[in-house]
């Protein structure tokens, strides 16, 4: 369970860092398609991180109280 929690202080740290990195690793031309100032409805990095970033909160939620579940089967069955 303490290796859940460090991936998640790991990606929660990381990812974002990766992200913008990403962001600035390509200048693109005026009129491209993928240029955000071009095309207004393309996700940003922010965009996908943020939904994401929840999907994973609520995984990681699951895993302590399934862990804590299984403390308890443990202790119920040992006694």
């Amino acid at each position: 369970m303490a290796i859940g929690v460090l991936v998640l202080i790991v990606a929660f740290t990381i990812i974002p860092i990766v992200g913008s990195e990403l962001d600035s690793a390509v200048t693109l031309g005026a009129t491209s398609d993928w240029n955000a100032s071009h095309n207004t409805n393309i996700p940003t990095g922010v965009d996908l991180w943020t939904s994401v970033g929840g999907i994973l909160k609520v995984g990681g939620i699951i895993v302590v109280v399934a862990g804590f579940l299984r403390t308890l089967q443990g202790m119920r069955q040992g006694a």
